[in-house]
């Protein structure tokens, strides 16, 4: 699932690279604190792109790091006993297998997006900044990265080594057995990156929505690639102000909430929260009705 339309078909290496590419031109025409704006939201994207990039080759790691761990403890015991392995010794197995530093990766990166999304609202106001909701921004990470792991990554890889464990225990050979769950794994991996994708992005949003409720900010500017080749949900509010009001009449046509998932899975887009005086002083356009429809036809378009 790619944020780019048809015609035009990309990789996501190179929609991210086009999209950060569109990011720089866009700061670089603009000035005074839009353009800090701008960059910090470039930045923000990067450090997304990165933690995936990264995310990816540190699951890429585990699992065969996991297939090695796997076979050296089905060959110390017999196939039964690690049959009956419970939950935790299971967990404590894929955990050693590699799986506990792509965590520690993720919460790394996790930081580098913090800074930037923090940097997007310093330059909307000097004042503003996630330290009065520590806590909570604290939080939000914390429930990121079990959300990442728990719901998405360690269900699959479970499912996938009981299911190797099974086949053992009915004469399966173990190198055979393995070799079918590295399969079965390297199948599922898209799904996951796809989802840890969308996460990822999500998390930055979740931050800055949290930072923007807590000071009680009601307009949200658009921000992101204004290529020509993003879905038309985005193509027709990139670059507007959006009030919370009108926010909650948009619909992504993707069942995802759109303060936080903009338009969608694998989108590259973000909303900024900015001031009165901000909007004012950047003579930026507000949103009308008509620009909310627009958008929301888009979305079932796709």
């Amino acid at each position: 699932m790619n944020e780019y339309s048809q015609p035009v078909i990309l990789s996501e290496d190179d929609a991210d690279r086009r999209a950060i590419d569109d990011l720089t031109r866009q700061a670089k025409a603009q000035s005074g604190p839009m353009a800090v704006l701008t960059r910090a939201r470039r930045d923000q994207l990067k450090a997304e792109v990165a933690a995936e990039l990264d995310f990816a080759r540190a699951l890429r790691r585990a699992r065969l790091e996991l297939l090695d761990t796997l076979e050296v403890a089905l060959q110390a015991s017999s196939p039964l006993t690690v049959a009956q392995m419970t939950d935790e010794q299971l967990l404590d197995l894929i955990l050693r297998g590699g799986l506990g530093l792509a965590i520690d990766d993720f919460i790394d990166q996790q930081d580098r997006i913090r800074e930037a999304a923090e940097r997007a609202l310093t330059a909307v106001q000097p004042d503003f900044g996630f330290s009065p909701i520590a806590s909570q921004i604290d939080q939000i990470q914390a429930t990121s990265a079990a959300g990442v792991f728990d719901d998405v990554i360690l269900p699959d890889f479970k499912a996938a080594i009981r299911s190797a464990i099974s086949d053992v225990s009915l004469d399966v050979p173990v190198d055979v057995a393995m070799s079918t769950l590295n399969d079965r794994l390297n199948r599922s991996e898209g799904k996951q990156l796809t989802e840890v994708k969308t996460r990822i992005s999500q998390y930055g949003r979740s931050i800055t929505a949290a930072a923007a409720s807590a000071a009680d900010l009601d307009f949200y500017l658009y921000t992101g690639p204004q290529d020509g080749i993003t879905r038309p949900f985005c193509q027709a509010l990139v670059g507007l102000v959006v009030s919370s009001k009108q926010m909650g009449r948009l619909n992504n046509g993707q069942g995802l909430n759109v303060l936080t998932s903009c338009g969608g899975y694998n989108c590259r887009h973000s909303w900024s929260p900015v001031t009165e005086g901000f909007v004012e002083a950047a003579d930026l356009p507000k949103a009308k009705q008509a620009d909310i429809f627009k958008a929301n036809r888009g979305a079932r378009r796709r």
